[in-house]
């Protein structure tokens, strides 16, 4: 039985040794599964000069691997592989689309990297279409993106607002592929179904390379005819964390700041907000204070530069004609959610009278 292990977008760096522990889970990974193939659909490297100085490592990786490992050139890194870099005995890289990598009865095609816009690309996909015998497992590796959703700039990397192979569903019709194995969109597992019945799919990066590539990363775990399953990773990924924080709640901030680390995975990186309003007199704590105290439960994890958004008012807290209006509105109908609404919106009112006095 074929099994295929399919990821894409690693952008292994020599600085980013996150990413070489993301390599590493795929390929162990893949040997758990006993998968027949590794597919990289593009981007393996983030340029050309990692490949330069990660191949060695990479053939120790890949050498003692029971599988096949095919690798697609993306747009990052596919002035890497045309000099014949040699990857392992065990590593077939596609360098044109007209020589695809036979695995057993299944026929890997692929489009390496090239400057080809929509109608160019459908009018290729037909030349390769008339290569393909319709009696074999044919597979498509692309390394593009897909016209037939919406992706914001972001979820495509660090591509800025370059289009790189824009490809519609419909262009893969008249191939005789059941899977198209694509790489390009970083933040998410995705899969859509052609019109002709093929099912292309984006993996999603296997490491947040970007902050907006959040949550756990996954891979596509593939045995043809069956339903393609996402394989969650245990590597370096980003988390958003917001903490709200309410004069009235009665709690520490911190010891929900807690709570809330303590259930993140290990491999996070934590993206952290803190806003809202607190009782500094309460808390026993200033804005600095609470700042270095946030800081310091945040060293264990890998993370960005916190955003703090928070107000403490204690002052207006203590004024005694907010106390005045809270116990009058305690005495309202209203419910606790549109009591807490007013007591913001009230908050607010007087941070604003006391600015302008």
């Amino acid at each position: 039985m074929l099994k295929i292990l399919h990821t894409a977008d690693l952008h292994l760096d020599e600085n980013a040794g996150e990413r070489w522990d993301a390599l590493e889970e795929l390929v162990n990974l893949a040997g758990r599964e006993e998968v027949s193939a590794l597919v990289i659909a593009g981007d393996l490297f983030d340029r050309e000069s990692a490949a330069e100085t990660m191949r060695g490592p990479l053939r120790a990786v890949f050498g003692g691997c029971g599988f096949q490992t095919v690798i697609l050139p993306g747009n990052h890194d596919h002035q890497a592989y045309r000099s014949g870099l040699y990857f392992g005995d065990n590593v077939s890289v596609i360098r044109d689309w007209r020589e695809p990598v036979c695995l057993g009865d299944t026929v890997f095609w692929g489009l390496p990297h090239d400057h080809l816009d929509a109608p160019r690309l459908a009018v290729r996909l037909r030349e390769m279409a008339s290569l393909m015998n319709p009696d074999q497992e044919n597979i498509l590796l692309f390394h593009g993106e897909l016209l037939d959703t919406f992706f914001p700039r972001p979820d495509l990397g660090q591509e800025g607002e370059l289009r790189y192979m824009p490809a519609r569903l419909s262009f893969f019709d008249p191939l005789p592929v059941r899977y198209i194995l694509a790489g390009h969109f970083h933040s998410r597992f995705a899969a859509w179904q052609a019109p002709g019945g093929s099912l292309f799919i984006y993996p999603g990066s296997p490491v947040s390379v970007t902050k907006r590539e959040t949550g756990r990363r996954k891979a596509n775990l593939l045995v043809p005819g069956e339903t393609p399953r996402e394989a969650v990773l245990n590597s370096f990924h980003f988390e958003e964390l917001l903490i709200t924080l309410d004069p009235f709640a009665g709690e520490d901030p911190l010891l929900e700041l807690d709570r809330k680390l303590d259930e993140l995975h290990p491999a996070a990186g934590v993206l952290l907000t803190v806003d809202g309003l607190f009782d500094g007199a309460a808390l026993n704590l200033d804005e600095d204070a609470l700042v270095s105290a946030i800081k310091q439960k945040m060293a264990r994890f890998s993370t960005a530069e916190p955003s703090f958004n928070f107000i403490d008012v204690r002052h207006i807290i203590e004024d005694d004609l907010f106390k005045k209006f809270r116990d009058a509105l305690a005495k309202t109908d209203y419910s606790l959610a549109m009591k807490k609404e007013i007591e913001e919106m009230a908050i607010h009112a007087f941070r604003g009278v006391r600015q302008c006095s």
